[in-house]
């Protein structure tokens, strides 16, 4: 399965060093009227709350199923195409910083309650799986916008295996719960922030969408009209 790598088009790049060294986390700090960034102690906490120490033992898997899959800025052992139930993709979260400004706000992608979601699962290796799920949690953790939980994934054959995903929070006040696309796409179309264009964002995803044959109504409906 060929998934090609896409690099955000803002000042600062999504890169793992920028994520692990704490440099999107600073900057993001600076900014005026920004939520409060989790410390490396609070990150290490809201990783504590859904991994039981026996899961390291254990085949460990992350579920994609927005930029993550195009650039997931963490080290895997196999991608694999999954499923999750209860759960469902669609631009659900605002963002005023990293791709959207207090001005302009723009819309990310989250998981919402209901149905079904396909993505991709990366294995990581047992040996640096910690590393790689405290990666993953100072890039989707900064400001604690998302509810980060350890689900049942389901692969192509049948088997399940426990995936760690971020869900959206119905009650942070980010959460964007209206369901017209028109809507959708005029804060996706305006907005920007230091990461890049949510424009590009949804570009990005479409065309990985494409690569490894993921047919989601909501981001071909917004494709359509964008």
């Amino acid at each position: 399965m060929k998934i090609t790598k896409k690099l955000n088009d803002g000042k600062i790049k999504l890169t793992k060093n920028n994520i692990n060294d704490g440099y999107i986390r600073e900057f993001i700090s600076k900014i005026e009227g920004s939520d409060k960034v989790l410390t490396d102690k609070e990150l290490i906490e809201e990783r504590d709350k859904i991994l039981p120490p026996s899961i390291m033992n254990k085949n460990l898997y992350v579920f994609a199923y927005g930029s993550l899959i195009w650039n997931p800025t963490i080290d895997f052992e196999k991608q694999v195409l999954g499923k999750i139930y209860g759960f469902h993709r669609s631009f659900c979260m605002l963002t005023k910083l990293g791709r959207g400004s207090y001005e302009n706000p723009g819309l990310m992608l989250g998981l919402d309650k209901g149905g079904s979601c396909k993505g991709i699962l990366f294995k990581l290796n047992k040996k640096d799986a910690l590393k790689n799920v405290d990666i993953l949690f100072k890039r989707e953790m900064v400001t604690k916008a998302y509810v980060p939980k350890l689900l049942n994934a389901h692969l192509k054959n049948g088997k399940k295996v426990k995936a760690i995903t971020f869900t959206v929070d119905k009650n942070h006040k980010n959460y964007f719960g209206e369901k017209c696309y028109y809507k959708k796409i005029n804060l996706i179309s305006k907005a920007s922030g230091f990461l890049g264009s949510c424009k590009e964002y949804l570009k990005n995803t479409a065309k990985s969408f494409e690569e490894i044959n993921i047919k989601d109504k909501e981001i071909l409906n917004l494709m359509k009209i964008l």
